[in-house]
């Protein structure tokens, strides 16, 4: 439609200059004329103006003076209203300079462009051609290039629809891509990195889940076995039973708490989170008055502080964790000392608890964390412990947004260390 436009109006245009020339010509020639002859008379005016006419057009000698015309000539085809959308009237003024004191004259030229009507509709109908042949080119070029420029997004569509539940290990290969589609495919395979990971430790966890859980009952079964054969006639046998199934019992019933516990602050923390700002010195002190009386005489627990220690916490929360890690302490502690400190710096709250107990390997340090992981399984059965304490320690310690970490002590035990963010005493909850 540019196109149309911009060429019409220049075809006008052109037009427009050699009406313009036309008029100059023909007021020439009768100036020429009449300064020659001045008895030139209305007929041989017309008989000029005859020899410039055309059939487009209306050529017209006007007295100015009076606005009357002296002379005009009109072609075959002269229509002053336009009948189609391509016509225009185009108009050719030129004066005739007379000598005076004659009147002065004025030429007037009206030309119809409905000549140049085939014109614009052959040049409208060529445009009309190849821009729908173009647009069809462009159609089928662009539908062909982006299959092609697709085809790496389909391939991966393909591979991507090839990866099972049983098959997360595959992985997409990305050679001789491009950049935007390497980028897609690298953070795929991060994700299903990430996914086979998190799929196998829930493996992992059912697995162990349900091993603890059978051993237990699987104890209960054979003292409820013991009970029906032996149990009614001799009370030691008896006895015996009920307080092991009672130690079952209870063994059933912590590592339920636990796994509860853990599920709660893993899937929604800040769910069953009440965080305020306050003082971990009360904590502490409520802290040393419960497990003071549990340790046995042969470990000696201390506590050691220093003002002001304020927290954004969870009180229940942190309450937990802390009778966690001493729980720990006094179960893989013989005898010696285990020792709670509490400080602050700048940035966090530092919290350590540090015992003269059995100790841990460095290559097992890194796997603490992670649910039912126990370094030596045996040992820990005899002791109580079930593995999911310091997971719990680590969930609550990420929903408060500090950090944990367990090194061997100087004293040949483990140090526990756990950094909280600090928060001023001056602050508003």
């Amino acid at each position: 439609m540019f196109i149309f436009w911009s060429t019409s109006n220049l075809v006008y245009q052109h037009e427009q200059q050699l009406l313009n020339q036309k008029a100059v010509a023909i007021a020439s020639d009768v100036t020429t004329e009449i300064t020659e002859d001045s008895t030139l008379d209305i007929s041989y005016l017309s008989r000029l103006l005859m020899n410039y006419s055309d059939s487009n057009q209306s050529i017209t000698l006007i007295d100015v003076q009076n606005g009357k015309k002296l002379a005009s000539i009109v072609g075959a085809n002269w229509n002053k209203e336009p009948d189609d959308f391509y016509e225009r009237i185009l108009v050719a003024e030129e004066s005739v300079r007379l000598p005076s004191p004659a009147h002065p004259m004025l030429v007037q030229i009206s030309e119809s462009t409905s000549a140049l009507k085939w014109y614009f509709t052959i040049l409208f109908m060529i445009l009309l051609l190849s821009s729908s042949i173009t647009l069809a080119l462009s159609g089928v070029g662009g539908y062909f290039l982006s299959k092609w420029g697709l085809r790496p997004l389909d391939q991966l569509i393909m591979q991507i629809h090839s990866i099972s539940p049983q098959r997360l290990s595959q992985r997409i290969h990305h050679y001789n891509v491009e950049t935007e589609i390497y980028e897609l495919i690298h953070a795929f395979n991060l994700l299903m990195d990430r996914m086979e990971e998190a799929l196998v430790s829930q493996q992992r966890f059912v697995t162990d889940a349900s091993h603890e859980l059978r051993t237990p009952l699987t104890i209960i079964e054979g003292y409820v076995s013991l009970l029906q054969r032996w149990g009614k006639h001799k009370p030691e046998i008896r006895d015996e039973a009920l307080f092991a199934l009672s130690q079952e019992c209870d063994r059933l019933s912590r590592l339920i708490e636990d796994l509860l516990s853990l599920a709660k602050l893993q899937d929604a923390p800040q769910m069953s989170s009440h965080k305020t700002i306050q003082s971990l010195i009360p904590l502490l002190l409520e802290v040393k008055q419960a497990w003071l009386p549990v340790y046995p005489a042969q470990i000696e627990l201390s506590f050691e502080w220093a003002e002001p220690l304020f927290l954004y916490m969870d009180r229940e929360r942190m309450r937990q964790l802390l009778d966690i890690l001493l729980d720990n302490a006094r179960k893989y502690t013989d005898r010696g000392q285990v020792e709670v400190r509490a400080y602050s710096d700048e940035k966090w709250v530092h919290i350590t608890i540090e015992d003269t107990g059995i100790g841990i390997q460095e290559s097992e340090i890194p796997h603490l964390f992670k649910r039912f992981y126990r370094v030596d399984k045996s040992r820990n059965r005899i002791r109580g412990g079930n593995g999911i304490g310091l997971a719990i320690a680590q969930s609550i310690i990420t929903d408060h947004q500090g950090m944990i970490t367990i090194s061997s002590s100087s004293q040949g035990g483990t140090t526990v260390h756990v950094q909280l963010s600090k928060a001023s005493h001056t602050q508003k909850d």
